[in-house]
Parts: C-alpha cells; sequence; structure tokens
C-alpha cells in the first residue's frame, strides 16, 4: 500500500469514525450558519430565545454572542443540504409543523425546554438536519484532513510510515478533537487552523527566505481564519508572529525577520477584515466583539465585557476540572511537559520549536483562565484549551519515544478509553467510561433518541442499548473494511 493509499484510507476511517459520533446538538453557530445558507444575513431572528448567547439589539435585529468564523464554513454544507431538507419536508409537511410539548428522560430542566420549545416553532427537524450536514461536510471532514496532514507531515519529520500513522490515528481519537468535533464548534476549527500552520511552517523544501515567507503568508491566513472563529486566537496569533520574527532576525537580520513578519501579518489581513466587517454589519461598529453589545449576564459583568485579570481557580480547572480539564479529558498531553527534558533525538523538536509550543499552550492558558466565561465549560465539557492540543501533541510524540512501551500503552490504553466514551456519550469523563461499562458502547444520537423515546419513537426506550451494541460493530467492521479491501499482501502498514 503506497503512501496515498494510506492517506485516503486514513481519511476514510477517520471521516466514517467522526461521522458516525456526530449528534444534532445545536451550537450558536449553528444558527448564524443557517442564516448564511438560507438569506445571506447576519440576522439570526428567527431564532432568537432558543439560545441564551442569540441577542436582540433594539432597531438593528438579533445577533449570535460569538465571532462568526465557524458559523461562516457551516453555511456551505448546510447551503448545499439545502435541496435535500426542502424536500424532505415537501414530502412530510408534518415535520415542520408546531408540535405538543414532549418528555425528555434527562436531569438537566434546560434541555426539555429547548426541545419543546423547537417542538413549538417546527424547528426540531430542521435544527436536527442542519446539525448533521454541517456535522459531516465541515467536522468531520476536516477532522479527516487534519489526519492526513498530521500523517504526511510526521512521515516526512520521522521518517518512518507506520509510526507517523499510529501517531496521526493517535491525535485523530485520543484527544479533544474527537470528542468536539460531534457537532459545529470554533474551538476545534482553531486547533485544526494551529495544526495546519505549524505542519506548514515544519514541512522539509522551504529553507530559502522566498520559500520561508510563502509559507508565513499561509501561517497568516489560518491564524487569521482562527482569529475570525474565536478571539482565543489571539494569544497563539501573538506567539506565532514572535516565531516569525524570531526566526528570520537569526536567518538574516533586521530585513528577513521584516519580510517574514509582513507575510505573516498580510496573510491574516483578510480573514480579520472579514471579522471586522461583520462587526460593523452586525454591531455598527468594526472594532468590538459581541460581548460588548449582549445582555448583562453573571459573568459579562466582571473586568471588561468578562475579562478579568487570570483567576487562580480558573488557571488549575482549565486543567484539571473533572468536568472540562484538557488533562482530564486527556490525561497522555500532560506528558507533553517532559519535552523540554529529553536528550535530542530525531523525533524531537529545535529549542526554538519547543520554545514556542510551550509558550503558545501558556498564553493560551492565561487567556482562557482570563475569561470568566470558561466557568460555563461544565455544561459542555473541555472548550476553551482544545486550540492547545496540537502544540501538546507535537512536544508529546518524542516524550511517548522515549518511555518504556509498556508505559506508553497504560498512558494511550487509558486516554483512548476517556476518549472514546466521552465522544460516545458526551458526558463527564468519570459519567462516560461508568456508562460504557454499565451499558455498553452505543453513539450520541442513540443517547439523544433513546432520551426523546417519548416524542419520535416509543421503541427506542428499551431498543437503543442494543441497538449501540451493533451499530458499534457495524462501525467497526466497515473501518476495518477500509483498511484491508484492495490492500496488496507486501502492505507496510
Amino acid at each position: 500500500m503506497g503512501r496515498s493509499g494510506i492517506a485516503t484510507r486514513l481519511f476514510l476511517t477517520a471521516w466514517l469514525v467522526y461521522g458516525a459520533h456526530l449528534t444534532s446538538n445545536v451550537a450558536r453557530e449553528t444558527y448564524l450558519a443557517m442564516a448564511l445558507g438560507e438569506s445571506l444575513t447576519f440576522r439570526v431572528d428567527p431564532y432568537l430565545g432558543l439560545h441564551d448567547d442569540l441577542f436582540e439589539i433594539p432597531g438593528r435585529g438579533s445577533y449570535i454572542n460569538s465571532n462568526p468564523g465557524a458559523s461562516m464554513l457551516g453555511a456551505l454544507p448546510y447551503a448545499l443540504a439545502r435541496p435535500a431538507i426542502a424536500a424532505l419536508f415537501r414530502l412530510k409537511p408534518a415535520l415542520a409543523r408546531p408540535k405538543p410539548p414532549a418528555a425528555y428522560d434527562d436531569p438537566r430542566p434546560n434541555r426539555a425546554k429547548f426541545m419543546n420549545d423547537m417542538r413549538a416553532r417546527g424547528l426540531d427537524v430542521k435544527l436536527a438536519l442542519a446539525a448533521f450536514a454541517i456535522q459531516l461536510g465541515l467536522m468531520a471532514t476536516l477532522g479527516a484532513i487534519a489526519a492526513v496532514v498530521l500523517f504526511r507531515f510526521l512521515t516526512h519529520r520521522l521518517g518512518d510510515e507506520q509510526k507517523a500513522l499510529w501517531l496521526a490515528l493517535l491525535y485523530t481519537f485520543a484527544t479533544p478533537l474527537f470528542f468536539r468535533s460531534a457537532f459545529l464548534n470554533q474551538n476545534a476549527i482553531v486547533a485544526h487552523a494551529v495544526l495546519f500552520a505549524w505542519a506548514g511552517l515544519g514541512w522539509p523544501g522551504a529553507d530559502q527566505d522566498p520559500a520561508r515567507v510563502r509559507r508565513w503568508l499561509g501561517t497568516g491566513a489560518f491564524l487569521g481564519i482562527g482569529l475570525l472563529c474565536d478571539y482565543s486566537t489571539v494569544p497563539l496569533s501573538i506567539v506565532f508572529g514572535s516565531w516569525a520574527i524570531w526566526e528570520g532576525w537569526a536567518a538574516g537580520g533586521f530585513r528577513t525577520a521584516a519580510r517574514r513578519s509582513l507575510a505573516y501579518v498580510t496573510g491574516a489581513a483578510g480573514p480579520v477584515v472579514l471579522l471586522l466587517v461583520y462587526q460593523w454589519s452586525a454591531f455598527g461598529s468594526p472594532w468590538f466583539p459581541a460581548q460588548r453589545y449582549m445582555p448583562a449576564t453573571d459573568y459579562s459583568v466582571l473586568g471588561w465585557n468578562g475579562f478579568t485579570l487570570p483567576s487562580f481557580d480558573l488557571l488549575w480547572r482549565n486543567l484539571f476540572d473533572p468536568r472540562f480539564g484538557l488533562f482530564v479529558f486527556c490525561p497522555m498531553l500532560v506528558l507533553a511537559l517532559a519535552a523540554p527534558l529529553l536528550r535530542r533525538t530525531r523525533e524531537s523538536l529545535t529549542g526554538r520549536e519547543v520554545t514556542i509550543a510551550l509558550v503558545g499552550v501558556g498564553a493560551l492558558w492565561l487567556f482562557s483562565s482570563s475569561n470568566q466565561f470558561a466557568n460555563l465549560q461544565w455544561n459542555t465539557g473541555v472548550r476553551y484549551m482544545v486550540p492547545a492540543t496540537p502544540l501538546l501533541f507535537f512536544l508529546l510524540v518524542p516524550v511517548l519515544g522515549a518511555l518504556p512501551r509498556w508505559t506508553s500503552a497504560i498512558v494511550i490504553g487509558a486516554t483512548l478509553l476517556v476518549s472514546w466514551a466521552t465522544a460516545m456519550t458526551r458526558e463527564d469523563p468519570a459519567v462516560a467510561i461508568q456508562m460504557v461499562f454499565t451499558e455498553g458502547p452505543t453513539l450520541p444520537m442513540l443517547i439523544v433518541l433513546r432520551k426523546t423515546a417519548a416524542a419520535y419513537a416509543p421503541f427506542l426506550e428499551t431498543a437503543a442499548q442494543p441497538a449501540g451494541i451493533i451499530v458499534v460493530l457495524v462501525l467497526a467492521l466497515t473501518v476495518w473494511a477500509v483498511w484491508r479491501v484492495g490492500r496488496g499482501s507486501s502492505s507496510p502498514a
């Protein structure tokens, strides 16, 4: 099996598994994606009241409390899916009609309220289909592309195709990218942008200044897209910009540093201008984020629209809170912090790369611990620190290589269990693992259908659990077939 064959199979594996773990969760960004996909408007008036992060500005309309980048990307697959969705509603008009209240089997009352608000407006099926289209067309696809990019990058970097494949699979299924890719999520998109930027800079064949300038232009574009999606990209953008200056100065002094940093800024300019245009159109000023205009909440009144000095409480909780801590959702990443202590090997990053990765993680950590809205992550699981995942993973690679195999196996096995359990159940790691061992493997949508069985499919109340085991087995067999069908006898992987 050649490298392109492995890459194709890796892409299909990631897309199939990510797609199978989709859910009907509707993020605030979904509403704007639908508005753009249907009417090319930034206003989300038809959905006001369905989400706490949708708010109205008198005389201007309703908007989302978030940057628009994820919605802009999500609007593309939704627009492509609209004809099929419209055809379904023509065939089954009752699906789009208001429906009476129904029970939702969950102890969290807000979830039942949301379901019944959607039913009362006849939007329940439409929103679910929109979530599916966006997840399959954007989130699963981006996750699969990221897996292939990492595989090819590590193959060049390590000179070992098989090791690169296993590491790419580990990144894809044992990090929070798996959990966060079940529906439209800007934090996962920012993480993909960071991965693409890092891989572009480290890809071989760009030692001369003109080639490095082009690489920095691309890096700026990726980080600019990240900023268009979420302001948490700001600290990462500053760190990468400092890298451009540092590298350029070391390579040729002031002029080289100026060329590379200017290329970086130029690459970011397009997405940044688009963000300013959006803010101007939505809020009447290009200079302030949506948080400035939303109604006051318990956290928005703290500091500057919820942004304060780093909180010691959040510094700890962003890493170790059992409900959303990065190292709780991905235990193996804590080992990445040992990278500076290792003896230099082929797998190791350069001293500059180690510094940039650690400073980037630290800058995001401080930023996320200054944002008091991070306290709300208990409701959705790890989010704010997800963009640090690729940086920590690159640091982790040489650490895993230096550890005894049995130690690496234990750490990786524990992390895979946490990652898969949380992706399947959408619960905190401890609850997720307990559910898997007591109820068996399942998929997120089967859990949703079981909880809504009284309203949509009563037979699933008892059939969801055995159906989960069957569906997971079918998924496993499909992935096995992806790697076996057409595989030559001399395959290296």
